[in-house]
């Protein structure tokens, strides 16, 4: 006979657990989480074991509990350290210890399994488990089951031949374990990318004990700003509803509050309760503009990094180790030495001889080309389909899971990641801890007899 289970989540890492979370304390409802991991609640981004991996946030803005904000804080200090900075930047390893306890708080049934299919209708869905894991190609059945599927591999680029990716020395996936192993100490070293996880690659090296040249190329070629003291405004710069939904109207109340003299890092932390607000508001074809031109100018500001980093890296452009270029990726060859990298900068080509590429992209939010067997059948059969841009999942306001056809076919559900096909802001803990705390909420209600419509009353 087929197990059921009111809850089912597929996926392992912050947003499962948080969600988990939230259902035993708030609700005193258990779940089944079904995941692969033997490490539950790290995923991708806290699975690391370097001490010089930072929260890009200070810790007393990183509590996984949406009414409780000081929850991290407080559990750093009876844990860790009594006396510790309310501003200090944690390693992330020392988070992932604290989702972990979370998880063990949550107390979930957990499955060493993976979900390759979903069958059912409105009242129940079938999960179907792969062979080879405990599940040995089990099923069970849930009432509602949710998506906290997490981070994915970072698509191949243009210019890499897929024989590469097994050479040993292009790194497609910089997170998996032992994946910097065979990069000597004196390798030069080429890093794809810009962004934190680039950051946070460079940072892992330097501890491990690598001197070698290292060299980072984006198309802009712009590191992460610094986090620094900024004054807390008392309302957003831009209000919602209060301008034309247009990039530009948005853009020209930034640049007046600018003029006015506010610090351009009070003016992006005002607009964080409201910037799925603002994006909501835009028409389809401005936010593809946004996605075109003004994303990675955004990226900079609004995902900032420690200042320790930020002073280690200033040393190392100011030294020479590390430099920055700007440029597109035109072809990875290999040569007697290593790999030979071309890049492109408007009509010129560059060529670099390194050890080692390791691609710092970051995640890949295209679902449709991930590695899932499970969000390929679900797409294929048309149970799911992807959001704007092609980016994650098109979802309703409460993160359940649009078909096709436009309806919700499942009682299925997502959070975290996946809903940046119709949020913009949907990664960081801020955002994933209040998903959970609402999907939670929905669940019971919908378990205890309550509509979809009532719960969106």
């Amino acid at each position: 006979m087929t197990e059921i289970h009111d809850i089912a989540i597929i996926g392992g890492g912050a947003s499962a657990t948080l969600l988990a979370w939230n259902l035993r304390q708030h609700h005193g409802r258990s779940c089944v989480v079904i995941d692969p991991t033997d490490q539950p609640a790290l995923g991708l981004a806290y699975g690391t074991r370097s001490v010089e991996n930072l929260l890009n946030v200070p810790a007393n803005g990183m509590s996984a509990l949406a009414d409780e904000p000081g929850h991290f804080l407080d559990w750093l200090r009876q844990k860790i350290d009594p006396q510790i900075d309310s501003q200090a930047f944690i390693p992330r390893a020392i988070y992932g210890l604290y989702l972990q306890d979370l998880f063990r708080q949550a107390r979930p049934l957990h499955l060493r399994a993976r979900v390759t299919r979903l069958t059912g209708d409105a009242d129940s869905t079938t999960l179907h488990l792969d062979a080879g894991n405990s599940g040995e190609g089990r099923c069970l059945r849930a009432r509602h089951v949710v998506l906290a599927l997490g981070h994915f591999a970072p698509p191949l680029l243009p210019g890499i031949p897929t024989e590469l990716a097994g050479g040993g020395r292009y790194h497609h996936q910089v997170w998996a374990q032992n994946a910097l192993e065979a990069i000597a100490p004196e390798d030069p070293v080429l890093l794809i990318g810009s962004g934190l996880t680039a950051i946070d690659q460079i940072m892992q090296l330097r501890a491990a004990g690598h001197s070698g040249k290292i060299t980072v190329i984006s198309r802009h070629a712009r590191f992460p700003q610094r986090h620094a003291p900024a004054p807390v405004l008392s309302a957003p710069v831009i209000e919602p509803g209060q301008c034309a939904p247009r990039c530009t109207a948005y853009l020209h109340r930034l640049n007046a509050a600018l003029k006015q003299g506010i610090p351009w890092r009070a003016c992006i932390d005002s607009l964080r309760p409201v910037t799925n607000d603002l994006w909501a508001a835009l028409p389809p074809d401005e936010r593809a503009r946004f996605r075109r031109h003004l994303q990675r100018r955004w990226d900079v500001v609004r995902h900032r990094m420690a200042p320790r980093i930020a002073e280690a890296l200033d040393a190392e452009l100011a030294n020479g180790s590390l430099s920055l270029r700007a440029g597109h990726l035109q072809k990875i060859t290999t040569v007697a030495d290593g790999l030979c990298v071309t890049l492109r900068r408007g009509t010129q080509l560059e060529h670099v001889t390194v050890a080692h590429v390791l691609n710092c992209t970051g995640p890949n939010l295209r679902y449709d080309r991930v590695d899932s067997p499970l969000l390929r059948d679900l797409l294929d059969r048309k149970l799911t389909r992807s959001g704007q841009g092609g980016i994650g999942l098109d979802t309703t306001r409460d993160g359940r899971v649009i078909a096709a056809d436009g309806t919700a076919r499942l009682p299925l559900h997502t959070l975290g990641p996946a809903r940046q096909g119709t949020l913009f802001e949907s990664i960081a803990i801020p955002e994933i801890r209040g998903q959970a705390y609402d999907l939670a909420l929905t669940l019971d209600g919908l378990l205890s007899g309550a509509s979809p419509q009532d719960l969106c009353a």
